[in-house]
C-alpha cells in the first residue's frame, strides 16, 4: 500500500488552521464583470453596421453560454477553496444561461461569499490562537 505525501491522513487544530489560513479569492468574478460590459457594448454597436436582430440575438446568445461557463468555472474554483456553495450553484448556472441580469447579480453575491468566507476564516484561526496553549 502506497503512502501519498500531503496532509489528508493528518489530524488536529494546526492542520485545520493551516488548510483554512489563506484567503479565498474568486477567479473569474472580475473577468465576468469586465466582459459582461463588452458585451453590451457589442450589443448597442452591432445594429450600426446593419446586422439587424438576428446579431443581436447572436450574440446575446454566446454572451449567456460564455458567462454560464464562467459562472460554473469560478464556482468550481471556490469550492476547491473549500466554500461551501449547496444546491444554489446549479441555479446560478442555469440562470445565467437564461436571464441577462444574471451575471451582475453573480458579481455582487460572489463578492459578499467571498468577503464573509474570508472573515470567517480569519476569525476562526484568531479564535484558534487563544484556544492552542502551543503557539
Amino acid at each position: 500500500m502506497s503512502r501519498t505525501s500531503g496532509d489528508e491522513y493528518r489530524r488536529g487544530r494546526r492542520v485545520e488552521r493551516e488548510r483554512e489560513s489563506f484567503e479565498v479569492e474568486s477567479v473569474y468574478r472580475r473577468l465576468l464583470l469586465l466582459i459582461w460590459g463588452l458585451g453590451a457594448l457589442i450589443v448597442l454597436v452591432v445594429p450600426a453596421f446593419g446586422v439587424g436582430w438576428s446579431g443581436i440575438v447572436a450574440v446575446v446568445l454566446v454572451m449567456h453560454v460564455f458567462f454560464s461557463g464562467l459562472i460554473r468555472a469560478d464556482i468550481s474554483a471556490l469550492r476547491k477553496q473549500g466554500v461551501e456553495w449547496g444546491a444554489s450553484r446549479h441555479l446560478w448556472f442555469a440562470s445565467a444561461l437564461v436571464f441577462p441580469l444574471v451575471t451582475l447579480a453573480y458579481y455582487w453575491y460572489s463578492g459578499r461569499v467571498v468577503r464573509r468566507e474570508n472573515e470567517r476564516r480569519v476569525d476562526g484561526a484568531a479564535d484558534s490562537d487563544a484556544d492552542d496553549p502551543t503557539t
